[in-house]
């Protein structure tokens, strides 16, 4: 039976409107500045902070204490972009041009809650077991898309995914959260991820970023191949081509630098 409770529609109708006050222009405000766009009491709209916080769908700076949209909302963007197949329609073609030029398995990966999830795949003309299929889940701390995809969290997120248990897989899987944190630091700068045996050690894979017109990483484009074909020289030119492809798809969705 539908719940016909008035305050409970009151009050996901306040949630509502209280995140589409933040806006580019405004992008965080304080309690006050909420509850007096609102119309609303402070300790009412600290209620729905509260619950909206909790959810994810807002963030707090712990130094300024103002309130931003959170990670939910970019998760739920990521479920949008999925049903409509924008994403993997932009990419294909130019997906096409790199496993021709590389004759590699290649990916589309997003982060969904605490785990990297593929939306889009493209198999390697050896036709090897790569390890997940479109659908698939994989950890973030030990595969290329995952550290790509969690580098540019925010500061909050990053630690709460990083201060969780860390599964070791090989013997190559980084489980100090420090150290992951200052390779995600270089992983941020340099805009691509190589990653060798820490997840499946017979697996190298490549990522880097694909970001919408606004900058924001909304999804990583990566190459698996096996360790036994991938020498130094190899990776270095791959991840040229990889680094090359994935600005190419940000531009079909409006990222121009």
């Amino acid at each position: 039976m539908p719940n016909t409770n008035p305050q409970t529609l009151s009050s996901v109708k306040n949630a509502l409107r209280l995140l589409k006050l933040f806006t580019v222009q405004t992008p965080d405000k304080r309690l006050t500045e909420l509850a007096k766009e609102l119309g609303l009491g402070k300790s009412t709209t600290s209620r729905l902070l509260s619950t909206l916080l909790s959810e994810g769908f807002v963030f707090q700076d712990p130094v300024t204490h103002k309130y931003r949209l959170g990670q939910r909302i970019v998760s739920l963007y990521h479920v949008m972009v999925m049903s409509f197949e924008d994403l993997a329609e932009a990419a294909s073609p130019f997906i096409e041009r790199l496993a021709q030029e590389t004759s590699e398995a290649l990916r589309i990966a997003v982060l969904e809650e605490n785990e990297v999830a593929y939306i889009y795949q493209r198999e390697g003309s050896s036709k090897e077991d790569i390890g997940s299929f479109v659908g698939g889940r994989n950890p973030l701390h030990c595969t290329s898309s995952g550290k790509m995809l969690l580098a540019f969290q925010n500061e909050l997120e990053m630690n709460k995914m990083l201060n969780q248990p860390l599964s070791k897989f090989t013997s190559k899987t980084i489980t100090d959260p420090s150290l992951l944190k200052e390779e995600l630091k270089r992983i941020r700068k340099q805009d691509y991820c190589v990653v060798i045996g820490e997840f499946n050690e017979k697996l190298v894979s490549i990522s880097s970023p694909i970001r919408d017109s606004n900058g924001q990483v909304i999804s990583a484009l990566t190459l698996i191949s096996s360790i036994h074909r991938m020498d130094e020289n190899r990776i270095i030119s791959y991840t040229s081509k990889v680094l090359k492809t994935a600005k190419e798809i940000s531009r079909q969705f409006g990222y121009l630098k």
